[in-house]
């Protein structure tokens, strides 16, 4: 039993003696993350151009209520000189905005040109141009369909506990064109 203590006491005093070989297995900085594969890149692009598709299909629905879905809980949408943070905000704004349309009120967003840049597992940032058709669903109301308008959109998407979702857009008029 004597020797027990003896090795203790040496044990101890050797980590006394090397205190930074005790503290690097403690208290380490956090290890850094393996980097991003090319499919792991691909999948995080191919997820934030699903959300701004979903984006267009909804607003070309006058979707007011699952519009706001597509953003994070505390996203932004900056849109004809309008300001939305959070996803009530951007709710109430769409749903006001399209209540007085009349029902023929047809519309489409073609998202072209799109490039997703990832940042790291949870960010992302891309811009896209959206092509705007308007037009009157009512039937032989449309002999000839032209865009109307041309937008640049700005965009940050972040990875949340519902997948990834659009942490900012701001909507840039590059155009007015076809009227």
């Amino acid at each position: 039993m004597r020797r027990l203590p003896a090795i203790l006491v040496a044990t101890l005093a050797l980590a006394a003696a090397m205190p930074g070989a005790v503290r690097a297995q403690d208290s380490g900085p956090p290890t850094a993350q393996a980097p991003l594969t090319a499919q792991e890149v691909a999948a995080i692009q191919q997820a934030c151009e699903t959300v701004s598709i979903q984006y267009a299909r909804y607003l070309d629905a006058k979707d007011w209520q699952n519009l706001p879905g597509v953003f994070a809980p505390d996203g932004v949408w900056e849109v004809l000189s309008n300001r939305m943070e959070g996803r009530d905000a951007i709710r109430d704004y769409w749903k006001a905005r399209t209540a007085d349309w009349a029902p023929t009120h047809g519309r489409v967003h073609q998202i072209v040109n799109q490039v997703i840049e990832v940042i790291d597992r949870d960010h992302a940032r891309g811009s896209s141009y959206a092509i705007v058709y308007f037009f009157d669903t009512a039937e032989n109301a449309n002999s000839a369909l032209a865009p109307s308008l041309i937008a640049l959109n700005h965009d940050e998407f972040v990875r949340t506990q519902e997948g990834w979702k659009l942490k900012s857009r701001r909507v840039e008029r590059v155009a007015n064109v076809g009227q």
